[in-house]
This record gives structure tokens, C-alpha cells and sequence, in this order.
């Protein structure tokens, strides 16, 4: 019988094992062994004792205080490491250094600090409050020692946390402290759950800090640690039995906080497969449509050059990997410094983050993932029925009860664009919105943000020819993180600026100087090659200008030598790449002496006829009249 899918387990080297063996060894021995000298009919009548209910109480109140204070403190200090871009590292050291403390040593910076002749006793004096060989002094010495667990424990979830969560959230409208409240801290519960359970029982350890700060008072600032020490020289037999009551205490403690973090961090609801409906694009539309448009022109302006984004009409971005697409929005949205963004004549990075009525969403949905979907949606919305509505036009109403955390890549890309729109942006920057999408749901989406591109400003980053010209209307062409061309999309398509931008759009380009024009024929020098083609139709060229020339790849037919025939172009060029897709191949020819590159399709079995392979010579040859001059 086949059993149902499960992860399969990881193999570990036999090495990797047994090392791992020895140091489990290392640490279950010990506590073995002292367990085996308790004597456990001895705990119920120590456990009686005015002194030992004065040790317990004494830890567990300090342990108590000491873990609310660790939270209270130390969960803003995270978030504040978290959020830091310099010196993070030097406040991370600073903040784990107790660790690294003798307990001793701790306990004289306490006493230099707030003891009866620190550095704060004047203050600590005016206000009446007494710390050294006081019950505070021994809550100081645990959450000195004891805070560093809740701050690098959450900060280390934090670090963990797609960073594109918060910005998601603060584009949406959502204020900072709203976005700590309602995303972060719900996410984080799982890490702060696991830093309490450590802190306390830290709490409940801790010795040395508390002996030099706070002293041995019994009643007072004595605690389990303490007494334990000081049994251990007059009763050893009670030694043992109070140990065995703080490791119970401490084993309680942490499996408690581990049981919490299990709670807290299982989804709502899992994933499961939801039949989606279809896209009501006029309700979508009407539901999302910007409360107060924007009808100026976005103008932003780099170190690299400038670009002007017409508003309510959608212009894609295009450009090879590493040319600054998404850096370019990184700069608009304000996730990087480096660029003046106007819109009208105001600065667009003047108004806070989360007023701007500007939404990015990149290829990471930045969903709230303790959420459900209806709840991520009504964090835009503010309004639950509202965002019911939003789900039910986009087709996702069955998902609404699902945590963010279970749904699948396209179920998140479709929640994520329903929540950017929800906001009801003016202006929308989407980093290939659809590439997790499917077919089906990309072709419904695709319609949507063609009939909805007047309503707002949306700059869009895309690979993907089929949705430049469906969605946009005009285009920016990017390189090495300049706008090198900008224009109406048809035009730009038509007549690609750059080498990447004629593969983008399945058209060869040759860059070349004009040598004659003989009645709207031309005549190029591209290189030490000669191309002749015709004048397109508007274009004016004169010897010595430069030109480009534009032709389909199949204009193009590949020979072992030069064939007779109307061909007047034939230059010879060195095979770079062959790309076989079943019957037809597609063959990367680089022109000698010219820097060209173009690309010929050919059946396969012609390449194989022709013998063609990387790095073989090869003849190209094409009419002049399948040739456009611009």
C-alpha cells in the first residue's frame, strides 16, 4: 500500500550523528545523574517549609517581574534593531554582552550603576527607590541577564520576516505603529512566546548577578539559586531535592512557552484546493477606483537621468536583469534614497510613506501571514463588508477565511493585487504582477488593469512583451540604470532604442552610419559590412547620419555559402548559440567585424541538413525590401 505524501526525512552524515550523540550526552548525563540523588519523598515535606516557600515565592515573583519587564523592554528593542541599517551589528553585540559577563562582574556594574553609591543613587534617591539588597535589586539583576533572550530570540524571527511585509502594509495606508500592532506583533507572537518561556526560566537560574547586587536576605532578595548554594554546605540531601524543584519549574516553564509558540504560530485555516470563481471587472474596478485621482504628471529624477510618468495611463518599464527596473521603483516608492519624485510640484518623498496614496506590489505578495485573507484585505479597506465585496468580484470569496500563510504562489499574487487595489491608490508601481499567476487568471487580470488604466498612474515592470502591449500605453527603456528611451508604446515596439529591446520585441537590429539613399533605398556601413535596406515611411536620412535597421527574423535565411537569388544582403557571422524547441531551432548569429547580432529561425532538421553548431561559420543572407531604415 502507498502511503500519502510526507517530507522525506533529511540523511545526516554518520559523523554529523554521532558528534551530535556525544554532545546530547554531554547534557542529559548531568542532569540524570543528579536527578537519580534526589530523594523524592523528601519534596512534598521541604516543599512545607517557611523557608522554602520563602525561596520559592521569592523566585517566581522576581522571575515573574523580571519576564514582564524583558517583554516590555525588550520587544521594542528588537523592533528597533530590526529596523536599523547602520550599526545594527555594534547594537546587537552590546545588547548579548551580559552574556558574555561574568554573573560577578554583572553585579558590580549593577552596584556602580544603581546601587547606594552609583551613578544614578541621586536620581534613584529623589525618587525614594532602592534597588541594592532590596527585592527590586534582585528584578534588575534578572533582567540584566535575562533580557538579551527576548531580543535576539524576536529579532532573530524579525530578520526572518520578508521585508516586504511592512512596506505591503505602510503602502496600503497603514500607519507604523498601526503596522506593528496588527502585522508585525502577530507574526512575531511565536518568537515572543519562545523569549518569555527563556527568560523566565533564566529568571528562575540566575545566581551569581543576584548574590553580588542584591545580597542573600532571606524573605527578601534570597532566592532558589541561593539557597540551593547554601544547603549544598550544611544539607546536601535538601540541595538536591530544591534543584530537583527548579529544573520541574524551569522543564514547566519552557515546555509551556514551546507549547504557546506551537499554538500561536498554526495557520487559522490550511490551504486546501478552493475552486475560485470569475473576475467581475466593472464591480472590481468601481470598488477600487482612487478617491481622489491624480491628474498630474509623476517626474523623477536620478543621478542617472530623468523620467516623466503620465498620469492615468499605464507605462511599462523594460530593460535586461541589473538595469535598474526595480530600482527605479524602489526610488519612486521612497524604499531608496537617491532620486527627486515629483508629482505636480509637490515632492512626493515629503509626504510620509503611508499618505502618499502610492501602493507597490513586487513579485512577493507581502502578505500579513498570521492573518486570514478577508482580514489582510480589511487592513486596506477598514471596512469588512467592503472587503467581502472586493473578494467577491475578484472571484477569491472562497479563500476568505484561509490564513495568508497557506495559500498557494497564485492564490497570494491574486490576494496581494486585491489588496494593493483595495487601497484605492492613485498611483500603483507592479514589479511583474502576474508571473505567479496562471493562464486563466492572468488573462482575467490582464483585462482588468487595461480597463481600469485611466482611473490611476501605474508604472509597471514587466518581461513580458504580451502584457506591455496589451496593458500599456507607453514605455521607459532602461539601461545600466538610465531611461535610455521613452515613448508610445507601439512606437517603441516598433522601433527598438537598444539590442535588448529589439529581442524583447522578436525583431533584429543592426546599428550602422548611412553611406548612400537612392530612392528610399539605403545603403549601410554596419561595421565592415554593407546592409541595404528601405526608408521607412516619415524617416529622413542623409550619408554619414546614423541609422538603425529593423527586420523579422524569419526575413533571414541561413546557407553554408553565399546563394543566388533577389537576396541583396549576404554577411558572413559565427554561430553563438542554437536553441532547438522540437521541429524548429533558433540560431544566434554574430556578423564578423560588426557587432551584430542577429537571430534566424529555421526548422531543425534544416540545422542538422546545414550541420550548424556553436561556433561554426554560417551565411546570412535577407531582401532588402524585408528591411526597415529608421
Amino acid at each position: 500500500m502507498i502511503s500519502p505524501p510526507a517530507p522525506a526525512r533529511q540523511q545526516m552524515p554518520a559523523a554529523i550523528v554521532v558528534v551530535a550523540v556525544l554532545g546530547a550526552t554531554l547534557i542529559v548525563v548531568p542532569l540524570v545523574a543528579l536527578w537519580g540523588r534526589v530523594d523524592l519523598a523528601r519534596v512534598p515535606a521541604l516543599l512545607r517549609e517557611p523557608d522554602s516557600a520563602q525561596l520559592l515565592w521569592v523566585s517566581l515573583s522576581s522571575a515573574l517581574w523580571s519576564t514582564a519587564l524583558c517583554l516590555i523592554l525588550g520587544v521594542p528593542l528588537a523592533l528597533w534593531l530590526g529596523s536599523l541599517r547602520r550599526g545594527a551589528t555594534l547594537a546587537r553585540l552590546l545588547v548579548l554582552f551580559p552574556l558574555a559577563l561574568p554573573p560577578v562582574v554583572a553585579g558590580l556594574a549593577l552596584t556602580a550603576a544603581i546601587g547606594r553609591r552609583g551613578f544614578l543613587a541621586p536620581l534613584l534617591d529623589a525618587f525614594g527607590w532602592q534597588f541594592a539588597f532590596a527585592f527590586p535589586g534582585v528584578v534588575a539583576s534578572h533582567v540584566f541577564i535575562a533580557l538579551p533572550f527576548v531580543v535576539i530570540t524576536v529579532e532573530a524571527a524579525l530578520r526572518q520576516m520578508d521585508g516586504e511585509v511592512w512596506h505591503s502594509s505602510i503602502g496600503i495606508g497603514m500607519s507604523p505603529s498601526a503596522v506593528v500592532a496588527k502585522v508585525l506583533l502577530p507574526a512575531l507572537a511565536p518568537a515572543i512566546a519562545t523569549g518569555a518561556g527563556l527568560a523566565f526560566a533564566r529568571s528562575l537560574g540566575e545566581f551569581g548577578t543576584t548574590i553580588t547586587f542584591a545580597g542573600s536576605m532571606p524573605g527578601v532578595t534570597r532566592t532558589m539559586p541561593i539557597g540551593i548554594y547554601l544547603a549544598r554546605e550544611t544539607d546536601p540531601a535538601d540541595a538536591y531535592a530544591l534543584a530537583a524543584i527548579l529544573m520541574v519549574l524551569a522543564l514547566i516553564v519552557l515546555g509551556l512557552s514551546s507549547w504557546a509558540g506551537f499554538l500561536l504560530n498554526a495557520p487559522s485555516r490550511r490551504g486546501r484546493p478552493v475552486a475560485t470563481g470569475p473576475l467581475d471587472i466593472a464591480r472590481l474596478r468601481e470598488l477600487s477606483a482612487p478617491a481622489s485621482p491624480v491628474d498630474s504628471p509623476l517626474a523623477v529624477r536620478t543621478d542617472r537621468g530623468e523620467a516623466v510618468f503620465s498620469p492615468r495611463a499605464t507605462t511599462a518599464v523594460i530593460g535586461p536583469n541589473g538595469a535598474g527596473k526595480t530600482t527605479l521603483l524602489g526610488l519612486i516608492s521612497g524604499r531608496l534614497r537617491g532620486c527627486e519624485a515629483r508629482l505636480g510640484g509637490h515632492d512626493l518623498h515629503r509626504t510620509p510613506a503611508h499618505r502618499r496614496g502610492l501602493v507597490v506590489l513586487t513579485q512577493r505578495p507581502g502578505l500579513p501571514a498570521r492573518a486570514s485573507v478577508l482580514r489582510a484585505i480589511t487592513m486596506a479597506t477598514r471596512d469588512a463588508e467592503r472587503s467581502r465585496a472586493l473578494l467577491r468580484a475578484a472571484g477569491l470569496e472562497a479563500l476568505s477565511g484561509v490564513s495568508c500563510s497557506a495559500l498557494s504562489g497564485g492564490q497570494a499574487a491574486q490576494v496581494a493585487l486585491v489588496r494593493a487595489f483595495a487601497a484605492r491608490p492613485a498611483i500603483v508601481l507592479l514589479d511583474e504582477p502576474l508571473a505567479a499567476v496562471d493562464v486563466q487568471a492572468a488573462h482575467a487580470w490582464r483585462s482588468f488593469l487595461t480597463a481600469a488604466a485611466g482611473d490611476r498612474t501605474t508604472i509597471m515592470v514587466s518581461h513580458d512583451p504580451f502584457d506591455v502591449s496589451a496593458i500599456a500605453a507607453e514605455v521607459v527603456v532602461m539601461e545600466e540604470g538610465a531611461p535610455v528611451a521613452h515613448g508610445l508604446t507601439q512606437e517603441v515596439l516598433s522601433s527598438p532604442p537598444t539590442q535588448f529591446m529589439a529581442e524583447f520585441t522578436g525583431l533584429n537590429r543592426l546599428g550602422g552610419r548611412v553611406l548612400d539613399v537612392d530612392r528610399g533605398l539605403v545603403t549601410m556601413a554596419v561595421g565592415k559590412q554593407t546592409l541595404l535596406g528601405t526608408l521607412r515611411d516619415g524617416a529622413r536620412r542623409a550619408p554619414g547620419e546614423e541609422a538603425t535597421a529593423v527586420f523579422a527574423p524569419n526575413a533571414v535565411t541561413l546557407a553554408a555559402a553565399p546563394q543566388e537569388g533577389s537576396a541583396r544582403n549576404a554577411w558572413h557571422g559565427t554561430i553563438e548559440a542554437l536553441d532547438v524547441h522540437g521541429a524548429s531551432t533558433t540560431v544566434r548569429v554574430a556578423l564578423d567585424e560588426s557587432n551584430g547580432i542577429i537571430t534566424v529561425p529555421i526548422t531543425t532538421r534544416s540545422a542538422l541538413a546545414l550541420g550548424l553548431e556553436a561556433g561554426g561559420g554560417v551565411w546570412a543572407q535577407a531582401k532588402a525590401m524585408s528591411i526597415e531604415v529608421i
